[in-house]
C-alpha cells in the first residue's frame, strides 16, 4: 500500500512484473484514487554515463475520470521513492552491485 496519493488515503498496487535481469518493475493500481479509472506504471534502472552511477526512469499510464488532468501529485511521491533508493544504495553500494 502507498499512503497519501492524491484524493485517496491509501491505494493498493499490484506488482505485474519484477524483472531483476533488466532492473524493471511494472505495477497497476487496483484500488484507490477515484479520479482515475486506470493507473499503472513502470520503473527502470540502467547504468549511468559515469562509472558507478545509474539512471532511473519512471513512466505512468492512466485514464482520468471526467476532466481530471495528469497525475501531477504523484511526481513528489516518486521523487521521494527515488531519493530513498539513492540513500540505500549510497549507504551499502555492494548490496546493489
Amino acid at each position: 500500500m502507498c499512503a497519501a496519493v492524491g484524493h485517496a488515503k491509501q491505494v493498493k498496487e499490484r506488482m505485474d512484473v519484477i524483472d531483476e535481469e533488466n532492473k524493471t518493475l511494472k505495477y497497476t493500481m487496483v484500488d484507490g484514487d477515484p479520479r482515475y479509472s486506470s493507473f499503472g506504471g513502470m520503473m527502470k534502472f540502467t547504468s549511468g554515463a559515469e562509472q558507478g552511477t545509474s539512471d532511473a526512469y519512471w513512466e505512468v499510464q492512466y485514464e482520468p475520470v471526467g476532466d481530471m488532468g495528469p497525475p501531477e501529485h504523484v511526481k513528489g511521491m516518486v521523487i521521494k521513492v527515488f531519493k530513498a533508493l539513492e540513500g540505500a544504495i549510497n549507504a551499502d553500494p555492494q548490496s546493489f552491485a
